[in-house]
């Protein structure tokens, strides 16, 4: 039998209004990856067919969380430092303009080094939550331990071995869920991955 878990709401429904509560139940997803301390004043946006960002609450601590996208296959929320997210809305951007792996990192690259885009020079911290759409219940906030959960912290352009760690290619996978490792080694995407037992584990 799945484990259940309860995504913790960060709004009431607003009466009579069904529009708020569609918008309401987007929010208390989309913050799921977050600790529960930073969860009511991280910001949230939802992203249109192009990849871009529409506001559905501000934030105060300088986190932004990405709604999920509804009517697809697969339950996906991730939410990243603000000074951050820039890099990561382009990569939706370009998804959506059909550039996608080496092309879309080279890409991306190239923008950062051209000035286009700005990445901070101090590492930032994202989180992600993500599984099968089927395992996520929106109408009562719930989802079984089928959606995994994760925290990253980026180091652009940083390797494994400079972070002391071991790169993706090096940790069994049995071990992934028991040591941080080093995604993306070199590249503008280079973080830590620091993976939870399971979705069960991460939200309370």
């Amino acid at each position: 039998m799945k484990a259940t878990f309860l995504i913790v709401g960060v709004l009431g429904l607003a009466p009579g209004s069904q529009a708020a509560g569609v918008a309401d139940q987007e929010i208390a997803a989309a913050v799921l990856p977050l600790p529960d301390q930073l969860r009511n004043d991280a910001a949230v946006v939802r992203l249109n067919a192009g990849g871009f960002p529409e506001t559905l609450r501000k934030g105060t601590n300088m986190m932004v969380c990405i709604a999920n996208r509804p009517g697809g296959d697969r339950f996906d929320v991730r939410c990243y430092q603000e000074d951050f997210i820039g890099v990561v809305f382009r990569a939706f951007q370009l998804n959506a303009e059909g550039i996608v792996g080496e092309k879309q990192y080279d890409q991306i690259e190239a923008e950062i080094k051209a000035g286009k885009l700005s990445l901070p020079s101090h590492p930032t911290a994202g989180y992600r939550c993500a599984g099968p759409a089927k395992a996520y219940t929106a109408s009562t906030n719930t989802a079984t331990d089928e959606i995994y959960c994760w925290e990253s912290v980026h180091f652009p352009f940083r390797t494994a071995r400079e972070l002391g760690l071991m790169d993706e290619s090096e940790i069994p996978e049995n071990m992934q869920r028991r040591l941080p490792f080093v995604m993306s080694s070199g590249r503008y995407w280079s973080h830590v991955m620091i993976m939870h037992p399971n979705g069960g584990d991460h939200a309370h």
